[in-house]
């Protein structure tokens, strides 16, 4: 028997495993989260070791409905080793092939309950906060955290008490001629296939060039479109697309939207202009 069959045959029962891993991270739509998380070596570890405890509950809910599986038949099939002259070659093929169906439902099943439970373990966690409360149950999310300000909502920064309504997203972008800095309110954001921030969608988007600052000494106005800047001019569209490769700098600030006034809340709550 080649190498090949073997390695598929780990694979496939590992697969489970890696399937929790992946819909647990990535959770339903509208979670921005990145698609690669921890390193190969590391997902693979994690890996095999939810698939071991899945494939352990799973065969003992199948007994439970009624079925035998052969799991000598395919444990020798995992270590390639049928005996002195290969006699128990003859029974392992024979159950495989008599039971294929049962072979192939079973690994569907499970691929199936592994995707359902890391979906509803994701769904768990977010909606009881544990990732809030503590880094044991935090995702692999910086970015996320940060540019909707859930930081804010960390048990380590509990004493912020800050209400957050949107995100007042301010950069620096070298161009060739002149280097700008750019503001606006935080809309959306992507991720790259290697789960590195790639954009970040920007509404309400101004810039001015970055040697326009205020001197020293000199009144710093609140933000927000009741309170424009002369300083900056606005950017013409719907949305901003900036790519975060080329951000020298950032600075984010947080703001609540008053009922009354639906703008940022109070000239002492604003972020100040830059």
């Amino acid at each position: 028997m080649s190498f090949a069959f073997p390695a598929l045959l780990v694979f496939l029962l590992v697969l489970p495993g890696i399937i929790l891993r992946y819909s647990y991270a990535r959770g339903p739509s509208g979670w921005a989260s990145p698609t690669s998380l921890r390193r190969v070596s590391e997902e693979l570890a994690y890996g095999v070791t939810f698939a071991m405890v899945l494939h352990v509950v799973w065969l003992e809910a199948v007994r439970r409905l009624g079925f035998d599986p052969d799991v000598e038949s395919m444990f020798l099939l995992l270590v390639g080793n049928f005996g002195d002259g290969s006699r128990q070659l003859d029974r392992v093929l024979s159950s495989v092939a008599g039971h294929y169906p049962g072979v192939a439902g079973y690994l569907v099943s499970l691929y199936a309950a592994a995707a359902v439970t890391g979906n509803l373990g994701h769904r768990a966690v977010r909606r009881l906060k544990l990732d809030h409360l503590t880094k044991t149950f935090r995702f692999d999310n910086y970015w996320y955290y940060m540019l909707t300000g859930e930081v804010l909502d960390f048990r380590e920064n509990a004493g912020e008490g800050r209400a957050v309504d949107g995100v007042y997203f301010s950069a620096v972008v070298d161009h060739q001629s002149d280097s700008y800095l750019y503001r606006g309110i935080v809309y959306d954001f992507t991720f790259d296939r290697d789960g590195a921030l790639d954009t970040i969608v920007l509404t309400d988007a101004h810039r001015r060039k970055l040697v326009d600052d205020r001197h020293e000494g000199e009144p710093v106005p609140p933000v927000g479109p009741s309170e424009p800047d002369e300083r900056y001019y606005e950017i013409r569209g719907d949305f901003l697309v900036l790519r975060y490769a080329e951000i020298r700098t950032l600075n984010l600030d947080y703001f609540a939207v008053t009922l009354e006034e639906g703008l940022p809340a109070g000239a002492e709550g604003s972020p100040a202009a830059a």
